[in-house]
């Protein structure tokens, strides 16, 4: 086979794992970051951070994923924070609060220079995976699905804001 045949298709099989897998980055004291490319000069920082809810927390009798009515979590989700080339992104409490117990993150490309956040967290039969898509520099969708009852279990909700133009 020609060499250079040999090294596009070796090529395009990157590209390929490369957008399909992503690497997990597990929590370590409270929080989780991680970085992709999606351009030779647009790079994307993220970090999640965790806190233990105290006893009066507002929303302890509320339902969260990762938890359930006798064993709320023991960690929420206390901030998300992106970064993109330097601009913070702003990433409303809807987005997060009452994703319970995280475990892991990891990052997506996305077509158009999006991307994809991933949360798993839970455990057995409050397992979740949380799906944040990131367009234009803002969120645009999340959606959480049970990870014992996906096709049954699950939840969707699409963001768009209108922004004041100074």
């Amino acid at each position: 086979m020609n060499k250079s045949l040999v090294f596009i298709l070796a090529l395009m099989l990157s590209l390929f794992v490369e957008s399909t897998f992503a690497l997990e980055i597990n929590f370590k004291d409270g929080v989780a970051k991680d970085s992709i490319a999606l351009g030779t000069s647009d790079l994307v920082n993220v970090a999640v951070e965790t806190i233990e809810p105290t006893n009066d927390y507002a929303h302890s009798k509320a339902y969260m994923w990762g938890g359930d009515e006798t064993s709320p979590p023991k960690k929420i989700i206390k901030a998300i924070t992106v970064f993109r080339n330097g601009q913070n992104f702003f990433i409303p409490l809807s987005a997060y609060a009452d994703l319970g117990n995280p475990s892991k993150i990891s990052l997506l490309k996305l077509p158009a220079h999006g991307f994809r956040l991933l949360i798993s967290g839970g455990d057995a039969a409050g397992s979740y995976s949380a799906m944040l898509d990131f367009k234009s520099n803002e969120i645009s969708r999340r959606r959480v699905v049970s990870g014992e009852f996906p096709e049954e279990v699950w939840e969707e909700t699409t963001f768009s804001f209108n922004h004041l133009n100074y």
